[in-house]
């Protein structure tokens, strides 16, 4: 069927159909949400508006019944008209509308028999979370497509669109990690690290590599060091309430001299592919963590944030 007149031949019977179809598979934040939207019918039929939107909500469980029981929050809203006029915003201007529908003085756009396509691209901001589905609840995003008829009939579909965060690029720098002992036992100067890392944001799946660097002017002993990836799942409301934590692996590192001066050494640790990434929303965080565990007489823990995120 070459010809749009084929076409109308084939939808003939048929009712009038909707259709969503997108450019990818995962958008990422910071770029174009893009696709088409495709409407056939049989026969010439008047519009009032077509729009397309993109939602985001944010719903979290498991922490109260009173939270687990409200609605989903919706912390993203971008509408974009393809064709037609935009919705009144005030009663008196939707009543004069629909009674002008209803004598027959406004029918809307008229839209000729077959199939009619409308590009769209919608940005979105690189400062939203990405697609989360985990303990503390889920972050989604679904894109509608709305045709409104005159005398307010309506056909509308919608499609769950995965979004995953992309960070900007960073230039290697050194990883400053200095924490006092939780006993006090040891003076805030005694031991420090210096962490130099390739990259301080990684994809699911990959490595994240780096070295180390202890200065012990003390020349305590340290035994081991243990270098690890942890991440760990937080709601805030009222209160902040963590609500998982894992390790996602781990290392040793035994140093040759364990009370020399100058202690350093290598790591390579791997981000499973089917964790969690990083999230920011407004009630949910995923924060990851590079920790490094000195095993001395009187234990250290340092740490610094990382960012894991989905690849595209």
């Amino acid at each position: 069927m070459d010809t749009q007149t084929d076409i109308v031949r084939a939808m003939r019977g048929a009712s009038p159909a909707l259709e969503l179809h997108l450019g990818r598979s995962i958008f990422a934040t910071g770029g174009q949400l893009s696709g088409v939207v495709l409407f056939r019918m049989a026969k010439p039929t008047n519009i009032r508006s077509l729009v397309v939107s993109v939602a985001g909500c944010e719903a979290v469980v498991g922490t109260s019944f009173a939270r687990s029981a409200h609605k989903p929050i919706s912390f993203f809203q971008r509408d974009v008209l393809l064709s037609g006029r935009d919705r009144p915003r005030f009663r008196p201007e939707l009543i004069s509308r629909f009674w002008n529908e209803f004598l027959g003085r406004d029918n809307g756009r008229l839209l000729s028999a077959g199939e009619h396509m409308y590009p769209f691209s919608i940005l979105l901001p690189a400062s939203l979370p990405p697609t989360y589905q985990g303990i503390s609840g889920r972050i989604d995003y679904t894109l509608t497509a709305r045709i409104e008829f005159p005398l307010g009939y309506s056909m509308q579909v919608s499609k769950a669109i995965p979004v995953a965060y992309v960070p900007r690029s960073q230039k290697s720098r050194p990883v400053s990690m200095s924490y006092p002992s939780s006993d006090g036992a040891l003076p805030p100067g005694s031991i420090s690290i210096n962490v130099e890392l390739l990259q301080r944001c990684v994809e699911l799946g990959q490595r994240i590599t780096g070295r180390f660097v202890i200065a012990n002017p003390r020349r305590v002993e340290i035994k081991e060091i243990v270098a690890s990836l942890e991440n760990c799942e937080w709601v805030r409301g009222d209160t902040q309430k963590e609500t998982g934590r894992s390790v996602a692996q781990s290392m040793v590192i035994e140093p040759e001299d364990p009370v020399a001066g100058f202690i350093e050494g290598r790591f390579e640790l791997r981000v499973p592919e089917n964790a969690v990434p990083t999230v920011e929303g407004a009630a949910i965080s995923v924060m990851w963590f590079l920790k490094l565990y000195l095993n001395s007489p009187h234990p250290m823990e340092f740490k610094a944030p990382i960012t894991v995120y989905m690849p595209q």
